[in-house]
């Protein structure tokens, strides 16, 4: 019994404690001394400095933080596609204008400003032994991808993306008012397997009225007769909030999803009492690329072109050195 059981110990070892070790010991923080026509410089928020990295190697660290790795690796592959044409649209060496909130960088780590990131040190803390395996399904989705972006009229699209649309994704103009062609409405059916699909939230009215009056000084209203103070005016293709009518105000869906912390502008709502209850449909801003849509289509058995062709109109997917010739050698 105990040769059995030190052969049992000795597996786990190999399969599993190694590859850790392994990872642990050769993973680290990218070199800032990397030169080269694709080198991304990207601002890392939490360490409060700017660091140079290959643009593939930076990708590795985006997929790994803005997917959730058990997704099928056609998803990922999208998201390897997606976040590298929204870098390369960025990139200053390439006619991008950088990130806005950091002199210097093209991109930085802060996932509400430009895409997070986690290095390979924070991957392993996240995946523990698991690391080694999560780690080379991303590597691969990444490398069974290299170089391709999405381009409009021979150009990077701006590839934006959020977790879950509810059903429909959204038109660019109705989340930020500019009309962006590749970025229009459309269905969504495979999200189901979201957590966030549908959430709900809790606001007492009078919390409710103190924001709305910190936000509107000159807001008139009843606070015995909210119900029939509040009223949708409009309501987007994807069918989210665009604007409502709140006492003497218009206000935009997305004005009260941020003030009251909502996953998303696609709400309805229930005054019951001192309370307002809301019930949320999907989660992020609905535009481009819904990431649980994409691993429900995967697991239907589209492959990542097909994804992406889905949720960004009219695009085409290329190897970037198409796009920039002279800049970039051509890839294989």
């Amino acid at each position: 019994m105990k040769t059995v059981a030190y052969y049992i110990l000795f597996f786990l070892f190999l399969i599993i404690l190694l590859p850790a070790f392994m990872i642990r010991g050769c993973f680290t923080s990218p070199r800032p001394e990397v030169k080269g026509p694709d080198v991304v410089s990207v601002y890392i928020v939490n360490e409060k400095k700017l660091v140079k990295m290959k643009l593939e190697d930076y990708l590795g660290g985006v997929v790994a933080a803005e997917m959730p790795v058990s997704f099928h690796i056609e998803a990922l592959k999208a998201q390897a596609v997606a976040a590298r044409t929204y870098t390369v649209l960025r990139m200053r060496a390439l006619g991008g204008r950088g990130c806005e909130k950091h002199p210097g960088a093209d991109v930085c780590t802060d996932s509400t400003h430009c895409q997070a990131w986690q290095s390979k040190n924070e991957q392993m803390q996240k995946w523990g032994v698991w690391g080694y395996f999560n780690m080379k399904k991303i590597a691969r989705a990444v490398k069974q991808t290299e170089g391709l972006i999405m381009v409009y009229n021979n150009k990077p699209i701006d590839a934006i993306f959020h977790s879950t649309s509810g059903g429909k994704t959204e038109n660019s103009e109705d989340v930020w008012q500019n009309y962006v062609p590749y970025l229009r409405s459309v269905v969504s059916k495979y999200e189901n397997h979201s957590p966030k699909l549908i959430s709900k939230n809790t606001v007492s009215v009078d919390l409710f009225l103190n924001k709305l009056k910190e936000k509107y000084p000159d807001i008139i209203i009843d606070k015995n007769s909210l119900a029939s103070q509040m009223k949708v005016l409009e309501r987007s293709e994807g069918g989210k909030v665009v604007r409502m009518q709140i006492g003497n105000k218009t206000i935009r869906g997305s004005e009260i999803r941020n003030m009251f912390g909502l996953n998303s502008s696609g709400f309805n709502w229930k005054v019951e009492g001192n309370k307002i209850r809301f019930t949320v449909i999907g989660y992020g801003h609905g535009v481009g690329m819904s990431q649980y849509g994409a691993d429900g289509m995967a697991k239907k058995g589209y492959d990542f072109k097909k994804i992406l062709t889905h949720y960004y109109t009219g695009v085409k997917i290329v190897k970037k050195e198409q796009v920039f010739p002279g800049i970039f050698k051509n890839q294989r």
